[in-house]
């Protein structure tokens, strides 16, 4: 029998307990995934809160609306507490009448709630797998979520070590989740597979930065100066306090910069760079459709990844970035290291300064700096594209589906 027709008409179920689709990190690595598997023989439900923007070609069930829950940024709500409850519901629902063969569990919460539901309809003998972005507890201490009640951190990680005992089997976004797994919650090896961000095609294709500067954008981005781009979340979490101090110390000797911030919320950047004066130095354009994002990726010069190693996180942005062959600085970790490898620049420290510093030696280096971007762009292309994303997660699939199907190859 083919390998096609042994997959044919079966189901897979992922939960993501977020409010999807917001062009965010965690919800473009969901997407990404699902467009992947679009040349597989899987029929792909998701099933997510309430809010959230549906995407074209995808299978979307919501929970019933939560009353006051309409952040769509990363981060600690109490919504979300109401909201997992009404999506276990949901997806016990789902799972009975859609009979899926696998759960494929975003985060934390979806593993627990692909756990109950699982043990609910035991009969079935679903297996459920869990799509890990990093440490539970890791995140919520990068977050400052309870910088004032330490003992709620202390017992998020224990809830985090019995969460990882659950699942049959682990997707890692990076190298350090995996070793999280590993080493801190004793998950045999075998179960683990590292799935890397994706890159969709389209921002491998290159665009005349200058071009796009004075049409797309004339009156946003002067001409002339050298863009500092950044995308993701503007929040403490992932390193912006950073940006915004490395900003400060370099616009005080420069006036050749202007940094670029793509994402949201825009409050708290907006008043610090209101407090320091910085306003025609930067652009703050707030949220980005994905489908748009490769053109705000062409016209920068170098890009900056502020985060820091807390979460376990990957970074999916660093990943675009490559892909568009923008030179990357960012701070030492060993997610980007080894990543960018030589292909990086490296800040001295992990704070402003170092990363002010990080972003003079990258401007400095000229022509190598434009090497270093294109080496890797090649990186990403030969290991992160949806082709082989997708193939890892149809064997892994397949595993499960057919536990005695060769999967070898």
């Amino acid at each position: 029998m083919s390998n096609q027709n042994l997959e044919q008409h079966k189901t897979v179920l992922h939960i993501a307990p977020t409010p999807f689709f917001a062009d965010r990190g965690c919800h473009i690595r969901i997407r990404n995934e699902v467009e992947a598997l679009a040349s597989y023989p899987y029929r792909i439900i998701i099933c997510t809160y309430h809010h959230g923007n549906d995407v074209e070609g995808m299978d979307i069930r919501r929970i019933l609306s939560v009353p006051g829950y309409t952040k769509l940024d990363a981060g600690y709500s109490p919504f979300r507490f109401l909201a997992d409850f009404l999506l276990f519901f949901l997806v016990l629902k789902t799972t009975w009448q859609e009979r899926p063969s696998l759960l494929h569990c975003h985060l934390h919460e979806g593993a627990l709630i692909g756990w109950a539901v699982k043990l609910c309809l035991f009969r079935r003998k679903i297996k459920v797998l869990m799509d890990m972005q990093g440490s539970l507890s890791g995140e919520l201490a990068a977050y400052k979520a309870f910088d004032s009640f330490s003992f709620l951190l202390k017992f998020f990680r224990a809830v985090e070590g019995i969460i990882c005992r659950m699942p049959d089997f682990f997707f890692c976004s990076s190298q350090q989740s995996c070793q999280v797994l590993q080493k801190e919650f004793q998950v045999p090896t075998e179960k683990i597979q590292l799935l890397q961000d994706i890159v969709p095609d389209a921002f491998f294709q290159t665009s005349a930065s200058e071009q796009l500067r004075s049409v797309r954008f004339q009156g946003l981005i002067p001409q002339g100066k050298q863009v500092i781009l950044y995308t993701g979340s503007l929040l403490p979490g992932k390193g912006m306090q950073h940006i915004l101090e490395a900003m400060r110390i370099l616009c005080a000797h420069r006036d050749d910069l202007f940094f670029v911030l793509v994402g949201y919320p825009l409050e708290p950047a907006e008043a610090y760079i209101r407090q320091h004066k910085l306003e025609s130095s930067c652009l703050l354009p707030g949220q980005v459709a994905y489908c748009d994002l490769s053109d705000w990726l062409a016209v920068g010069d170098l890009a900056l990844e502020p985060k820091e190693a807390d979460s376990g996180e990957a970074s999916g942005k660093l990943l675009h970035y490559m892909a568009a062959g923008l030179p990357v600085v960012c701070f030492a970790t060993e997610n980007n290291r080894k990543m960018l490898s030589e292909a990086g620049y490296y800040a001295p420290s992990c704070d402003g300064q170092g990363l002010a510093t990080g972003i003079e030696a990258a401007l400095a280096d000229g022509a190598q700096a434009s090497r270093r971007g294109e080496q890797g762009r090649e990186q990403v292309q030969s290991q992160y594209s949806s082709a082989v994303v997708g193939q890892v997660l149809h064997e892994v699939y397949r595993r499960f589906i057919h536990p005695s199907t060769n999967i070898s190859g």
